[in-house]
């Protein structure tokens, strides 16, 4: 324990400002689980957060948590213990693995900095796809705006209702789920397609799901 400690002596070494950005940096991590490379305000977080990421470490195995970093998606997240896991219900849940579908199939279409679109009108055929069943609009708007809220998502047009509003996906769902998680999720889902789950029933959990508040 005392080595995974060792690190913690640099925060004495931080600048004003750079003790700023780390605090904001926890803060971020906390409350909005990932960093993202990418996202304009968060450039310069990212990269603070990769250069001290030993002092990260330290911090927050303080709290029996750790920082996950992917420089290849450009992406840190807050990884908690189980009372900080995000537990999503069924239809929450197919939004996600739609989201993460089609952020796999954009993907390569993408410059290196860019992040892959689609209008609201494409994920909902997407979702009603895979599941086999239309979601009800206002269901839609309430299940977009909760994988917003955990940065997993981002929306240039706040209003849902318009369907040609653009979604933005984001790597954090790479990071979330997994290639090896998602075959798992569908089978667990196309196995409960003809139940509805009752309202404190919890879906199946993505691969990291501790990555999601």
């Amino acid at each position: 324990m005392t080595a995974d400690l060792d690190s913690l002596h640099l925060i004495t070494e931080l600048t004003d400002g750079d003790f700023d950005l780390f605090k904001t940096a926890v803060r971020t991590l906390l409350t909005k689980t990932f960093i993202i490379r990418g996202i304009d305000r968060e450039e310069e977080l990212y990269d603070f957060t990769i250069l001290n990421a030993g002092l990260f470490d330290a911090w927050f195995s303080c709290m029996d948590a750790a920082l996950l970093r992917d420089e290849g998606l450009g992406v840190v997240s807050f990884r908690g213990g189980g009372d900080t896991r995000l537990r999503l219900g069924r239809e929450e849940t197919c939004a996600l693995l739609t989201a993460r579908l089609l952020y796999e199939e954009k993907r390569a279409e993408l410059s290196l900095t860019a992040f892959p679109t689609l209008t609201v009108f494409d994920f909902v055929q997407k979702y009603n796809v895979m599941v086999g069943d239309e979601i009800k609009k206002t269901r839609l708007i309430e299940v977009l705006r909760r994988l917003q809220s955990h940065k997993l998502i981002g929306l240039e047009n706040q209003d849902l209702s318009d369907m040609e509003g653009i979604i933005i996906l984001y790597p954090s769902l790479a990071m979330s789920v997994g290639r090896d998680s998602i075959d798992e999720l569908l089978d667990s889902l196309s196995h409960r397609e003809k139940e509805e789950p009752a309202p404190s029933e919890e879906a199946p959990e993505p691969e990291d799901p501790s990555a999601l508040p």
